[in-house]
């Protein structure tokens, strides 16, 4: 008769233990095997010629890096022609597209509405210079003020500062204490309103604090404003520092002259009425420039209107063609030059009379024909390396091979835009305008940004990079097809092709590479080089685990580790 042996509970859960153990084990080595057979597929793979290695020598070269892009001609300098109030159009006498020369007839003008013009112009000229003459002995006062006591803690004009320019600058041209008190704030709130402690001016002078208020935020220490320095960084005891202000501040301001003298030194009391500043040349108001303005505008259009009337039309200011004619063309008809009376080789198109606008209006426009733009995007990473000045080669397919000469004369950083997670800038780029070059065609541009002579070279494909560092190869064993020799590099400006190397070579060493291409398992690279064996993540030497692995750093696995540089 068999007797059956009850297992207690802990040798029950000391069975568990190692069959939990024994799986494991199972696992790991299910895991060591399976890599270990993917790395010899995939040494055999490199072997029987599935992927080419290259070699490469170190050499010397010149290598510069290029911000690019491309987009659409449009013509530069495109002049306005304009009709001044109240001229009425006769005859328009060109259209878009035909070529003029400079003193061509663009269109006709009624002569009796120029000389209505040249009335309303002269009598506003006229109610100018009355308004001028009551402006005129108006003055600023030559002298600032202060209209309560308190004590001077900043003076930002000097002698000769002119008064706006300074209120540009710095919002006021004194600063007055009103209340007696200089203030620091402290990010410490271990105070109570009340407190006192000793604060130490960067000179070295002591004064005595008082906590003035305590925020969840701050503590505000006040001290006395006879003596310490405006914006001083003080110590304050044991809790930290900060920027003395002025605790109950008045601005002292002014808007017109000249400092003449100043009246007051830093630190000194002021009375009520007390003179700060003395000014000169203030006999002028902002009034008497606004109406100056106004006026030399009327006199450009008195002038307009002069030549308007003598010559009874309007004549091309400038030579080139007609980009576009603003008047509305209500019927047309063909002139020879001899019909218009005027002896110019334009040829004109005869138009509807036009009335005459109330206010100033576009009659056409002209393109000089002598320089193009295009305005390319550029990657937040290189607007900051552009600089207006800069030169640039453009080339425009549609007309051929050539390359034009161009230079940056904007960049727009104002108007950024933004798209899967890049900022774009505006670059605007100016050239002389070539034969059959025609707006509207795109053109691209090629900007040299940094560019490196005597340079040593590689190509991009033989250097590995990672997110920290870079590296090659600089052997190769024929009979396993693997890479070894692993050797880090500090790499410089790329173009792409080649790579600047900085540091861990030198010219005349070889490398060893295969072409970057999709091996099926994504952007994993198989090769040697990584001493050690294991798998490693990144460019580890020494193989071992990546971040976060469990799996014993002594592993078997040779040379032929597993690495995934990234490329």
């Amino acid at each position: 008769m068999s007797t059956t042996q009850k297992l207690s509970k802990a040798e029950r859960r000391n069975r568990h233990i190692r069959i939990g153990i024994c799986i494991a084990a199972i696992a790991v080595l299910l895991l060591i095997a399976a890599v270990l057979f993917l790395q010899k597929q995939v040494r055999q793979n490199f072997a029987s010629g599935e992927r080419e290695v290259l070699r490469a020598e170190v050499s010397t070269g010149s290598i510069s890096a290029t911000v690019s892009g491309s987009g659409a001609l449009v013509s530069d300098g495109i002049r306005e022609v304009t009709v001044p109030a109240g001229v009425e159009i006769k005859k328009v006498y060109v259209e878009a597209g035909v070529s003029v020369g400079e003193g061509d007839i663009l269109a006709s003008v009624d002569t009796a509405s120029v000389l209505s013009a040249l009335s309303d112009t002269q009598k506003n000229l006229d109610e100018l210079d009355q308004q001028l003459a009551d402006v005129s002995g108006k003055e600023v006062d030559s002298t600032i003020k202060t209209a309560m006591k308190g004590r001077v803690k900043a003076i930002f004009v000097e002698e000769g500062d002119d008064v706006s320019s300074v209120m540009y600058e710095n919002g006021a041209l004194l600063l007055l204490s009103l209340d007696g008190y200089m203030a620091v704030d402290l990010e410490s709130t271990a105070y109570s309103v009340g407190d006192t402690m000793t604060v130490t001016a960067s000179d070295g002078t002591a004064y005595t604090g008082t906590v003035e208020k305590v925020t969840a935020e701050k503590t505000t220490v006040l001290i006395q404003d006879d003596g310490p320095a405006y914006q001083d960084t003080v110590t304050v005891g044991d809790s930290g520092s900060g920027k003395l202000y002025i605790h109950e501040p008045l601005k002292i301001t002014g808007y017109a002259g000249t400092v003449e003298s100043i009246k007051v030194t830093e630190n000194s009391a002021v009375s009520e009425a007390s003179a700060l500043l003395t000014l000169t040349g203030t006999s002028y108001s902002a009034n008497y420039d606004s109406i100056l303005e106004q006026r030399e505008t009327l006199e450009e259009t008195l002038q307009v209107l002069v030549n308007l009337y003598q010559d009874g039309a309007i004549l091309a200011p400038i030579s080139g063609s007609i980009d576009s004619v603003s008047y509305n063309q209500d019927s047309s008809e063909t002139h020879t030059q001899s019909d218009s009376g005027y002896g110019s080789n334009a040829v004109p198109t005869e138009t509807a009379a036009v009335s005459a606008p109330e206010e100033e209006s576009v009659l056409l426009a002209i393109d000089p024909e002598k320089s193009m733009t295009v305005s390319i995007s550029v990657d937040e990473t290189d607007v900051l390396s552009l600089a207006v000045g800069q030169e640039v080669s453009v080339t425009v397919e549609s007309i051929g091979d050539d390359t034009y000469t161009g230079t940056v004369t904007e960049i727009d950083t104002s108007a950024a835009s933004s798209s899967g997670g890049v900022t774009t800038y505006t670059a605007t780029i100016t050239l002389d305008r070539a034969d059959r070059m025609l707006a509207g065609m795109t053109a691209s541009a090629s900007i040299v940004i940094e560019g490196v002579d005597n340079a040593l070279l590689l190509p991009d494909d033989a250097v590995r990079k990672t997110s920290s560092s870079a590296y090659v190869y600089t052997s190769y064993d024929e009979s396993t097809g693997e890479l070894d020799g692993m050797t880090e590099v500090t790499v410089g400006l790329s173009n792409g092709s080649y790579v600047e190397i900085l540091e861990g070579l030198k010219e005349g060493d070889t490398v060893y590479y295969t072409e970057s291409q999709d091996n099926g398992l994504g952007n994993f690279n198989f090769g040697g080089g990584m001493p050690g064996g294991g798998m490693s993540g990144g460019s580890m030497p020494g193989g071992g685990m990546p971040s976060g692995g469990n799996m014993p750093d002594n592993i078997p696995g040779g040379s032929g580790g597993m690495n995934f540089p990234g490329n």
